[in-house]
């Protein structure tokens, strides 16, 4: 038996074995075997040790690289190769690049011809220089690089390919996880063939570098975090400086009473004097500053490395050192309570200490800084709930008595700290509510210095600006990555916020998780209607051009069509699988979906499928709540037959585990079907007289079978080979399947490929015109037919675009009429998307029309400039209220038989609004864009458009 492998090939005189907890198994029944499996393809003739060794030598290879590894063909000895059966995703490239990942360079010759696997993996027009610049990086490790180079390879020559490979990343840092490179190549094509190419590398090489920035950040506060201890002490902290409070209250409360033992009345009848005041806030102060200098320090030392770190940050630990502050007597352990420091002074005096003894800076040093620079958060935490506590209890009660304290300067701080760049002190205007008591009639801070222009900020800066409050609360939130902390005005304290988390994106915004992510988030823009930008240089002014397209609004709107028995399932974990399946039911859902799959499943396609009722979307979920894989399942036909999956992919379009799909597949089958009453809805109509049996003529039976026979007799009569190749080279598909491939493109998407086939010269634009003026279906709607004469009005939706009223829908199921609507739909909407072109003065049609265009396509495509006047260079070819066009011959506007008025309703198929024709030629006159006019101007133009063609096919 002949056993079909991977790409096409049937092993018909080599023979496949696949591993087996008894040993090597040889397959004879393909269908028994999972799509895509790996297998060691050997003679028939090898010996038993033979076939041992290959499948042992494919078991470790695919351990080590995957099943998608196999499909390399690795030499696996003795005449074996690796491969893969039929059924297996992706190309060449993905099976190569994962070889190549356990093979590296050294053994990369068991791949065969070096020259081969590198066309896999870069094109046919891979050079000896992207092929030296490959292996570097391949023995560098650089595999992103790698990865990213032969996905773009289809959009990018040669010599950008090099620049791709040249790309470097931190280690342990992957860019492209996950997916293989031909789904991120087909994403990178959705994106990119719209863009020139010179602009194509600077678009890649900053998605590069902006993921590479999002990676880095995340890292920069993983690494910074780790300087802190991961046991919390904040609540230790907390009781400890409680009882080092209450130790003080004592003090001066046993001084002022002068006995050892006071009672609770006289500590009642106690008030506390000014002094008492001025410390309280004084210690909160240098509390503040301490906690900043270590902040400050952990986060250096996480960056540039301890002795570098500590160096930078001397100055500041001086500083802080430096402030009038006693720290005697608060170091003493207490019984019963954590042995921390109340005040993290204590620890600043400390590091400073050993940093100018000394002392050997070796690992015992490094060991005792590190250990104090540990509890910075935490003290930080504490310090910012007590400024809370106190400027909230005394600052509107006590504010003559804290102004002396307020008015002081922070100069011996700011020498040696100086001022963080997340907040300058000339943009400060304080926290109101704390501020405006401490400061009285003093003027903010910014507006003081913008009184005071050449005045250094120290010597204006005064305590009760709260300036230095802020920048503890920034010095914390540089320590969890942030550049500053985050200010919440109105929320009330501590008014800022120094870890805040990220807002939560919309669905289909771009993201920067992985060089696939970000690629495929605008391939799935770019499917729902986003026109790339033209001019922008960076990735994210790229993918802000694309969210900008109101289509991408209503990708996010609509409800979706769900079968009674299907929502009853929502929820329902799949027999055998651990998994949930979940039912999408808007297209939120789906754009929520598409944002982590890195799929299309949001697309036009699948939404108008789902919305009509066609489909229904669905994804499977595990114990955890993680996304496993997306599936269409459609109903069969008839649809009381019940279900089947007719797509299925999990994350980045990659092959679902076998089993979990097998089994998925099997439930599926059993779902009960759609009721023929609720599938096919009798249409509404008035009740039937009582007593009589006879049923009410229905559109589909009475004009079915005619119109399938008209519209098939057009088909015959009208499209060729010729008509079906324009709208192939348009998708670039084989012929049978150009017409399924357009109708899943959004506009912009169909103008892309419009312009490409015209501007590689796949198609000219008179065939195209041509081509898309044959419409089957239009001929046997307006057949004379006797038999549909009755029914016209109730066909003419039939020439729109849908939906359609359910009778409409039902009959264009029908296989005839079906592949009729087909070619008409698609004609007019490439018909649109060229005039789309057109208005937007792109130069591909530009170039097309000067150069040969027919009268019809002139006059359509003028008049729809003329009444749409879109914002481009515009040339009038009449004077305002003319109706004389100029040319040889000359033509007049209002002529019933004349070209002008035959054009109005191809204008209006174009999207056109014909009704401000006229209008327009009062204001404006007959124009044309001046990217249209050559040398002659529209004489010229005109006389090439009335010349006597080659013939064309039927159409206008």
């Amino acid at each position: 038996m002949k056993i079909r492998l991977a790409g096409g090939v049937v092993a018909s005189d080599l023979c496949v074995w696949v591993p087996r907890s008894s040993g090597p198994a040889r397959v004879v029944d393909e269908s028994a075997m999972p799509p895509g499996a790996a297998v060691a393809l050997g003679p028939a003739a090898a010996t038993g040790e033979e076939v041992r060794c290959a499948v042992a030598e494919l078991t470790r290879l695919v351990k080590a690289g995957g099943v998608v590894a196999a499909g390399a063909g690795v030499d696996l000895g003795s005449g074996f190769r690796s491969a893969r059966l039929a059924g297996a995703r992706g190309d060449q490239r993905d099976a190569v690049l994962a070889a190549l990942r356990v093979l590296g360079v050294e053994d990369a010759h068991r791949l065969g011809d070096r020259a081969g696997f590198l066309v896999a993996l870069f094109g046919p027009a891979v050079t000896k220089r992207v092929g030296a610049a490959a292996v570097g990086a391949i023995r560098e490790g650089r595999w992103a690089a790698v990865h990213l180079a032969s996905a773009a390879s289809d959009v990018l020559g040669p010599e950008q390919v090099e620049q791709v490979l040249e790309l470097r990343a931190p280690e342990g840092v992957d860019l492209t996880p996950a997916g293989p490179p031909s789904a991120l190549a087909q994403h990178l094509r959705q994106v990119l063939e719209p863009v020139a190419r010179p602009r194509r590398p600077a678009l890649i090489l900053d998605l590069w570098a902006r993921v590479l920035e999002h990676h880095a950040g995340l890292a920069r506060r993983e690494r910074r975090l780790a300087t802190q201890s991961r046991r919390d002490r904040v609540d230790d902290l907390r009781a400890r400086r409680r009882h080092d409070d209450d130790e003080l209250i004592l003090r001066r409360l046993t001084a002022w009473l002068g006995v050892r033992e006071p009672s609770l009345a006289d500590a009642a009848r106690w008030v506390p004097p000014d002094d008492y005041w001025y410390g309280l806030f004084g210690r909160l102060l240098q509390d503040a500053i301490a906690a900043t200098a270590l902040l400050r320090t952990a986060v250096a030392v996480a960056d540039h490395g301890f002795d570098e770190g500590l160096a930078r940050s001397a100055p500041v630990i001086r500083a802080a050192h430096a402030q009038p502050y006693r720290v005697e007597g608060r170091t003493r352990p207490v019984p019963g309570l954590a042995g921390l420091p109340a005040r993290p002074g204590a620890y600043v005096r400390d590091i400073d200490r050993r940093l100018t003894g000394d002392r050997p800076r070796d690992a015992t040093f490094e060991a005792y800084v590190r250990a104090r620079l540990a509890r910075a958060r935490d003290y930080a935490l504490v310090i910012i709930e007590t400024a809370e506590r106190l400027f909230a209890e005394s600052t509107a009660f006590r504010r003559e008595i804290l102004r002396p304290w307020a008015g002081a300067d922070l100069r011996s701080w700011r020498e040696g700290a100086g001022y963080g760049s997340a907040r300058p002190p000339d943009e400060w205007g304080g926290i109101p509510p704390w501020t405006g008591p401490l400061l009285g009639d003093e003027e903010q801070l910014f507006r003081r210095l913008a009184a005071a222009p050449g005045a250094s900020p120290a010597d204006v800066e005064v305590v009760g600006d709260l300036l230095w409050y802020a920048e503890l609360i920034d010095a914390l939130a540089a320590l969890y990555g942030h550049d500053a902390a985050r200010a919440t005005p109105g929320t009330g304290a501590p008014w800022f916020d120094h870890d805040p988390p990220p807002p939560e994106p919309e669905p289909l915004s771009p993201r920067l998780d992985s060089i696939r992510l970000a690629v495929s988030s605008a391939a799935q823009l770019v499917a729902l209607g986003g026109t790339p930008p033209k001019g922008v240089r960076t990735w994210v002014d790229f993918t802000a051009g694309l969210m900008a397209a109101t289509a991408i609004t209503e990708a996010l709107t609509g409800e979706f069509t769900v079968p009674a028995a299907l929502t009853a399932l929502d929820g329902t974990v799949v027999p055998g699988t651990g998994a949930r399946f979940r039912v999408a039911r808007n297209a939120r859902t789906l754009a929520e979906w598409s944002d982590y799959m890195g799929n299309c499943i949001a697309g036009p396609y699948y939404r108008d499928n789902a919305q009509a009722g066609r489909c229904v979307l669905a994804g499977l979920y595990d114990k955890d709540g993680i996304l496993l894989l997306n599936a269409e399942l459609s109903p069969r036909r008839p649809a009381v037959r019940g279900w089947q999956v007719t797509e299925i992919a999990a994350r980045f379009n990659a092959t679902p585990e076998w089993t979990l799909e097998r089994r998925f597949r099997d439930w599926v089958a059993t779902l009960p079907g759609v009721t023929a009453a609720a599938e096919e809805p009798q249409e509404e109509g008035p009740p039937e007289p009582a007593g009589r049996g006879r049923r009410r003529p229905r559109l589909v039976e009475e004009v079915g079978p005619v119109l399938e026979t008209l519209a098939e007799r057009a088909w015959q009569d009208g499209v060729d080979a010729e008509v079906i190749g324009v709208f192939a080279a348009l998708a670039r598909t084989p012929p049978d399947a150009a017409l399924v491939r357009l109708r899943r493109m959004g506009p912009d998407q169909l103008a892309d490929a419009c312009r490409r086939a015209l501007d590689d010269g796949a198609v000219d634009l008179d065939r195209l015109w041509a081509a898309t003026g044959v419409r089957p279906l239009r001929t046997a709607v307006e057949s004379p037919d006797p038999a549909l004469r009755q029914h016209v009005e109730r066909l003419a939706p039939l020439l729109g675009d849908p939906p359609f009223p359910k009778a409409l829908h039902r009959l264009v199921k029908r296989p005839a009429i079906a592949d009729a609507h087909a070619l008409d739909l698609m004609a007019r909407r490439t018909r649109r998307a060229v005039a789309l072109l057109a208005s937007r003065n792109d130069a591909v049609i530009a170039r097309a029309v000067s150069r040969r265009a027919t009268e019809p396509l002139l006059c359509a495509l003028t008049v729809t400039i003329t009444c749409r006047a879109p914002a481009i260079a515009l040339t009038p070819v009449t004077p305002p209220r003319t109706v004389t066009v100029p040319g040889h011959p000359a033509t007049d506007l209002s002529d019933e038989n004349g070209p002008w008025q035959h054009a109005l309703p191809v204008a209006r198929e174009l999207g056109a609004d014909t009704e401000v024709f006229w209008d327009r030629i009062a204001e404006h006159g007959l124009r044309v864009p001046t990217s249209w006019l050559g040398p002659g101007g529209w004489t010229a133009l005109w006389s090439r458009a009335r010349r006597p063609a080659p013939r064309r096919r039927m159409g206008e």
